[in-house]
């Protein structure tokens, strides 16, 4: 049988690593009273991205948007289409509107589809931007 290091208990033993995280944090100087510590880098602050730049939806047209579970496995989709939105304006659009409303989208030959039933969300999310003219067809 192997014999086991002994743990000197007077004090002389190497500190433990700690591993409570608000002792860390105040270690680095992240929080607390604690002074920073000079060989951690600084945190880089959050640059501002460029505003994202949407159609004018009172020029824009008319928008119909349209619920559709055809062909997609039974998956429920709303469709948001219209004549008056660009090619190019379809990427912002569709990342603006997966922010704003909190789900899936994306560019489908030429239309913008929505993951599941948001048709009033998407609605309510256009109108709020100033498109005047929103069908909702079938």
């Amino acid at each position: 049988m192997a014999k086991r290091n002994k743990i000197p208990v007077d004090g002389t033993a190497e500190k433990a690593v700690n591993t409570v995280l608000g002792d860390l944090l105040r270690e680095s100087g992240l929080a607390g009273d604690a002074e920073p510590r000079r060989d951690v880098p600084a945190v880089n602050p959050v640059k501002p991205t460029a505003a994202v730049s949407l159609p004018d939806f009172a020029r824009a047209g008319k928008i119909v948007l349209r619920v559709q579970r055809k062909g997609r496995g039974g998956k429920t989709v709303t469709i948001l289409s219209g004549s008056g939105l660009a090619a190019n304006q379809m990427e912002p659009l569709v990342k603006a509107l997966r922010k704003g409303l909190g789900c899936g989208a994306r560019v489908e030959e030429g239309v913008i589809v929505l993951q599941g039933d948001v048709s009033e969300r998407a609605e309510r999310w256009l109108r709020d931007r100033g498109s005047k003219q929103i069908v909702g067809g079938s």
